[in-house]
C-alpha cells in the first residue's frame, strides 16, 4: 500500500446554483448541537440517535454556511442517513480504500476530489485518491494534510492547494484517529461554499473507516512477515538438526570399533590375566566403563537412524515377553542389588516381535524407574497378556512424581527431568525416545502417567508386529 496511488474520475455533476449574487451568507462555527441537528433532519426531527454513530463536537475552525431561503441546491444537500449507511457498508479489506473514497464522493455531491495520505518519515504519502489530476504529487510535507495529521483534529480551509487540482476553492481534512500511522483524509470542492456539517460528519466517518482499513492491512502484512520469518527459522533449525544428527552418527560409528577393542581386551585380562587386588579392580572398572560407553554409542546410532528417516531396524519373530522381561529384571537386579524389583506375568505372553529390540525397551524403562524412583519403594514390572489382540507392559515406581510440564515431553530426545542433578542418571537422555521409536516400529505405542506418588509407563504392543523386517 505504501506509495501506491489509486485514482478514479468522478462523473460530471450538475453545477447549477440558485444563490443570489447580492446575498451575503452568514457563517458561524459548528458545535456539537449542530451535528445533532444535522442528524435530526434526516429522521423527521426525532431526537433518537441510536441508529447513527455518535460524533464529538467539531473544532472551532470548522465553519458552515447557513443558506438563506432557497439558496441550498441539490449539490449541497447531503443525505446523511444514506451516506452513513453507504460508508459503513465498505468493509475494511484489501483494495477497499478506493471504494471508500469513491463512496464518499458519491454520497456528498459537493465533493470533487478526495485524497488519503499517510505519514512516512517526514512527509505524507498519497496512498489512494479520487478526482485528482495525473500530475498530483505522490507526497507532500506541508499544507492542510500536515496540519490535520499533526493536530489530530478536523480542519477546513479556503484555497487548500496541493494535492487538490486547480480550481478547488474549499478543502477539509479529517485525521486518521486510532491508526498506527498518522494521516489525513482530505476532501475538496470547486463550489463557492465550504462543505457543510453533514458532509464533514461523513468525512470523519470515512476517515475512521480508512484508518481501520490501513491498520488491518498493516497487521496482515506483519502477520505474514512473522509467518515467513518463522518458516525460515524452522527450516534453518531442521537443517542444523539434521547436520548434528549426521555428525553424531558418523562419530558414533567411528568410535564403536576402537571401543569394542578396549572392551574385549579388558574382558580378556579380567578372565586370564591372573590379576589380583587393585589391578583386578582397575580392569573391572575399565570393562564396566567400556560397556557403558558402548551402550551410549548404540543409543546415538539408534537416534540418528530415526532422525535421518531410516528408522530403527525391526526383525520380528515368534517370542515370549515373559522371557524378555525376566531376563532384563535378572540383569538389573544383579547390577542394583540394593533395589527391590518385582515382576508379575499373567495371560498369554507370546507374540511376534523383535526380542532384541523389546529387551532394549524393557531395560530402558526399568532402568529409568530405578534411577528416578524412590529407593524405598519396589519397582514393579507387570506383563498383561489377557487381551487376545495386544499385550501390555506396565513399569511402576514410587516417588514424588513427574511434573506435568516434564511429562508432556518425556519421550523427546535428550529430555531430562528437573531432578537430573539430584538423582542418579546415566546416558544422554535418549532411552525413552528410542524406546518409543522401537515400540512404534512394532505398530504399538508407549505412554506415561504420574499421580498419587506413583509413575507408570505403559507399553501397548500388538500381538503381531506390523512392521516389515529391515535388513
Amino acid at each position: 500500500m505504501r506509495g501506491a496511488r489509486e485514482r478514479a474520475t468522478i462523473p460530471a455533476r450538475a453545477r447549477a446554483r440558485k444563490a443570489s449574487p447580492t446575498s451575503t451568507p452568514r457563517v458561524r462555527n459548528v458545535r456539537g448541537a449542530d451535528w445533532q441537528g444535522a442528524a435530526e433532519r434526516v429522521t423527521g426531527g426525532s431526537r433518537r440517535t441510536a441508529a447513527r454513530p455518535r460524533c464529538p463536537a467539531m473544532p472551532e475552525d470548522v465553519v458552515r454556511r447557513e443558506p438563506e431561503g432557497d439558496e441550498a441546491s441539490e449539490r449541497t444537500r447531503v443525505p446523511l442517513a444514506g451516506g452513513l449507511e453507504r460508508l459503513l457498508a465498505v468493509e475494511p479489506e484489501e483494495h477497499a480504500l478506493r471504494r471508500l473514497l469513491g463512496a464518499l464522493a458519491e454520497v456528498v455531491p459537493a465533493i470533487d476530489s478526495v485524497a488519503l495520505l499517510v505519514r512516512e518519515a517526514d512527509r505524507l504519502e498519497l496512498v489512494a485518491a479520487v478526482g485528482l489530476d495525473e500530475g498530483a504529487p505522490a507526497a507532500i510535507a506541508a499544507g492542510l494534510a500536515a496540519e490535520v495529521a499533526d493536530s489530530g483534529t478536523l480542519r477546513t480551509t479556503g484555497r487548500p492547494g496541493s494535492p487538490f487540482p486547480p480550481g478547488t476553492r474549499h478543502g477539509a481534512g479529517a485525521p486518521l484517529l486510532a491508526c498506527a500511522a498518522p494521516g489525513a483524509l482530505l476532501a475538496g470542492t470547486r463550489g463557492e461554499e465550504p462543505l457543510d456539517a453533514d458532509a464533514l460528519l461523513l468525512l470523519r466517518v470515512a476517515a475512521e473507516r480508512a484508518a481501520r482499513t490501513i491498520d488491518r492491512a498493516r497487521f496482515a502484512r506483519a502477520q505474514e512477515d512473522a509467518r515467513e520469518t518463522l518458516r525460515r527459522a524452522e527450516g534453518d533449525l531442521e537443517n542444523r538438526r539434521r547436520t548434528v544428527d549426521f555428525i553424531l552418527g558418523v562419530v558414533g560409528h567411528d568410535l564403536r570399533n576402537p571401543l569394542g577393542a578396549i572392551h574385549m581386551s579388558a574382558a580378556l585380562l579380567h578372565r586370564k590375566g591372573a590379576l589380583e587386588g587393585w589391578q583386578a579392580r582397575a580392569i573391572e572398572r575399565m570393562r564396566s566403563s567400556a560397556g557403558r560407553m558402548g551402550r551410549i554409542i548404540q543409543d546415538l546410532l539408534s537416534y540418528t537412524r530415526t532422525r535421518l528417516g531410516n528408522g530403527i531396524p525391526i526383525n520380528p519373530c515368534p517370542a515370549s515377553f515373559d522371557a524378555i522381561a525376566r531376563k532384563v529384571v535378572d540383569e538389573l537386579r544383579a547390577v542394583n542389588s540394593d533395589r527391590a524389583i518385582e515382576i508379575a506375568v499373567h495371560g498369554d505372553p507370546a507374540g511376534e516381535w523383535d526380542p532384541d529390540r523389546l529387551e532394549q525397551v524393557a531395560s530402558n524403562l526399568v532402568s529409568n524407574a530405578i534411577d528416578h524412583g524412590d529407593p524405598a519403594v519396589p519397582v514393579r514390572v507387570e506383563v498383561d497378556g489377557d487381551d487376545a489382540e495386544r499385550l501390555l507392559l506396565h513399569v511402576r515406581n514410587g516417588g514424588p512424581g513427574i511434573p506435568a510440564e516434564v511429562l508432556s515431553h518425556l519421550f523427546e530426545p535428550f529430555a531430562r527431568g528437573p531432578d537430573e542433578k539430584s538423582r542418579k542418571a546415566s546416558g544422554l537422555g535418549l532411552g525413552l525416545y528410542i524406546s518409543r521409536q522401537i515400540v512404534r516400529g512394532h505398530g504399538g505405542e508407549v505412554e506415561a502417567s504420574s499421580h498419587d506418588g506413583e509413575t507408570i509407563v505403559t507399553v501397548h504392543l500388538p500381538r503381531r508386529c506390523v512392521a516389515r523386517p529391515t535388513a
